[in-house]
């Protein structure tokens, strides 16, 4: 479509300057679109490099490109070797015409080609030059370590071919080469005096090298060659032994991190089916209507609706509306003024708590002790209005820290041992946090002794342990948000939580309230105090409202609570007002190889 277009600039009828004009800028907006749209791919290149008696290393290199939009030029970039130079610079394109110059850069030249409008689905970028000094003569051998491909280029190379000449003499019993990275090379193999080496595709961002070790020039050149005045050919082979046992190594260290992975990934499986699945027991009910069992409010809360044995805001609010059960508290209708501005004042309804400072606290448990002091330190002749407690109780963050104190108090009068089982999250904590710091390490251990460019599977190492890392910090995530995940109830556990939740099912379900409702006004404000603490206030008064007539309900110790449902979320945004940092919010209860000179890279612009 882009060529299209472009071919359409060009043959814009030039008869009518309006014309002309308006159909210029409609092409050129859509060549620009086309621009932002554009891609390129690297098919394939060629390296032909012939070392020649007196050490001269010739380089011919052939990129096949593929574009996809509009593309201007194509660039290879090079580098000299180290105390030497490249010479006798050329290039070419085959596919198109294309204009071709040298560009000096910091540290080497880049190669430049402009490519002709508009632009060739696929073009063969030609370079040939000549490297000075890049061939090392010791004093036993002569050596080639060179950057078949480089570590700069942009894009994947899909397939990769390079023939490799020697000086004329060298044959195979006298010629030694390697391959670094062989993760890449398909086949190599020599004849002669000329290596083969053909490469699967190659990673942006990747080298690719070769060194050849071949008989000692004679009368080298210092102009033309590195002379090295020490034996090569030991130090050459150790370097190369010690390459080859670390790519053996690296190998089978993939083969343990996918056993690793495959480990970590089976484990909360495990711990699961060990820790985690629940205990059969004998019981069938559909529903509870009446309470399961004598436990107090905030213990059913801790238990049924928070961490377990932590309880959540309703657990305090209910251990608030069971005094009021047990008649230490009284509320009654009210209201109070409110201004706004301080201009305009206007009546709005309030609930007025009544304390009995005759109590006697020692019929208190600790944790309802603290609750009804609570309230008495914010009473004024023992009454407090609703809307100046929960305003006193939001200001600071002294309600936030009683709470936590609170909830260990509720904690250990729920007897969570005796109910639940948290040895499966406990293990699968520690192994999560074991996995975590073995992928750190592992991931350091790797970048240190493996790096990736010259040990290519270790980048299937890391991904594999980095896997197993997000694995465990998943399952560290769902194991701290919630125990029951590779917890167990205790077969007693068990049955205490089905039961009390068959109770909550008893007060949300009109249909069996209404068959089997409460026998008086009294047991339903008794059931109230339990669906706050299960969550279901809400719905259980209005089930209540549409049971009860409502001369009944006028007698409940709950009434003023039927139409100021705000008594009961209330203390909620107290709590979260109070949390430190936040005005609003809160929560309940919380070397040798890649040594080779040249390499560089190049693209499309």
């Amino acid at each position: 479509m882009c060529k299209i277009l472009g071919y359409m600039l060009k043959g814009i009828d030039s008869s009518s300057i309006i014309r002309r004009s308006f159909l210029t800028i409609v092409v050129l907006m859509l060549l620009t679109s086309c621009a932002s749209a554009r891609d390129y791919t690297l098919d394939h290149a060629t390296a032909n490099i012939t070392v020649g008696a007196d050490g001269i290393t010739h380089v011919e290199e052939s990129i096949t490109y593929s574009f996809d939009g509009i593309y201007y030029e194509v660039f290879r970039t090079v580098y000299p070797p180290p105390g030497g130079s490249v010479e006798n610079i050329t290039g070419y394109c085959i596919g198109g015409q294309c204009d071709f110059r040298v560009v000096p850069i910091s540290g080497g030249y880049e190669l430049v080609g402009s490519l002709p409008q508009p632009t060739p689905e696929q073009i063969t970028f030609v370079v040939s030059y000549d490297y000075y000094r890049g061939v090392k003569v010791y004093n036993d051998v002569s050596e080639l370590h060179y950057q078949l491909w480089g570590d700069e280029w942009e894009k994947s190379l899909d397939g990769f071919t390079a023939t490799v000449t020697l000086p004329a003499g060298s044959q195979d019993d006298n010629i030694l080469y390697w391959i670094h990275p062989n993760h890449y090379t398909r086949t190599s193999y020599l004849k002669g005096n000329t290596i083969v080496a053909e490469s699967d595709a190659i990673p942006s961002g990747s080298w690719y090298e070769i060194r050849a070790v071949f008989p000692r020039l004679q009368s080298p050149d210092p102009a033309f060659v590195s002379i090295q005045d020490q034996d090569g050919l030991e130090e050459i082979l150790a370097v190369e032994r010690a390459y080859d046992r670390k790519a053996a190594i690296s190998v089978y260290l993939f083969y343990i991190a996918a056993l690793y992975a495959l480990l970590v990934l089976l484990f909360p499986f495990y711990i699961y089916h060990k820790y985690g699945k629940e205990h059969d027991i004998d019981y069938y009910g559909i529903y509870e209507r009446e309470l399961p069992t004598d436990s107090k409010p905030a213990v059913v809360n801790a238990i049924m609706r928070g961490k377990i044995g932590i309880p959540t805001i309703e657990g305090f609010t209910a251990t608030v509306m069971d005094l009021v059960d047990r008649e230490y508290l009284r509320l009654k209708d009210t209201t109070s003024i409110k201004k706004h501005l301080g201009l305009i004042s206007r009546e709005k309804e309030d609930v007025l708590i009544e304390i009995n400072m005759n109590a006697d606290k020692k019929k208190f448990l600790n944790y309802e002790k603290d609750v009804f002091d609570l309230l008495s330190s914010h009473a004024s002749e023992g009454t407090v209005l609703w809307s100046d407690l929960k305003k006193e109780l939001g200001k600071g963050t002294a309600f936030y820290h009683f709470l936590n104190r609170w909830n260990h108090k509720v904690t250990n009068h729920a007897k969570v041992d005796k109910l639940f089982e948290s040895k499966g999250n406990k293990y699968m904590a520690v192994f999560s946090f074991a996995v975590i710091i073995i992928a750190f390490l592992s991931i350091w251990f790797v970048a240190f002794l493996f790096p990736t460019n010259q040990f290519p599977v270790m980048k299937n190492f890391i991904i594999l342990v980095m896997a197993a890392g997000v694995i465990a910090i998943f399952m560290l995530i769902i194991v701290g948000v919630s125990e029951r995940t590779m917890g167990q109830w205790t077969p007693e556990g068990r049955l205490f939580h089905k039961r009390w939740d068959n109770f909550r099912k008893y007060l949300t379900d009109f249909s069996a309230l209404k068959e089997h409702p409460p026998e008086s006004i009294k047991i339903w404000d008794h059931y109230m105090v339990y669906a706050v603490a299960l969550g279901v206030a809400e719905k259980a008064l209005d089930n209540m409202s549409l049971i009860i007539p409502s001369e009944q309900i006028s007698g409940s110790r709950f009434y003023p609570v039927h139409h100021n449902m705000v008594f009961i979320s209330g203390f909620r945004s107290a709590y979260q007002a109070s949390t430190p940092g936040s005005s609003s919010g809160g929560s309940s209860g919380v070397g040798g190889a890649g040594g080779g000179f040249s390499g560089g890279g190049g693209g499309a612009r």
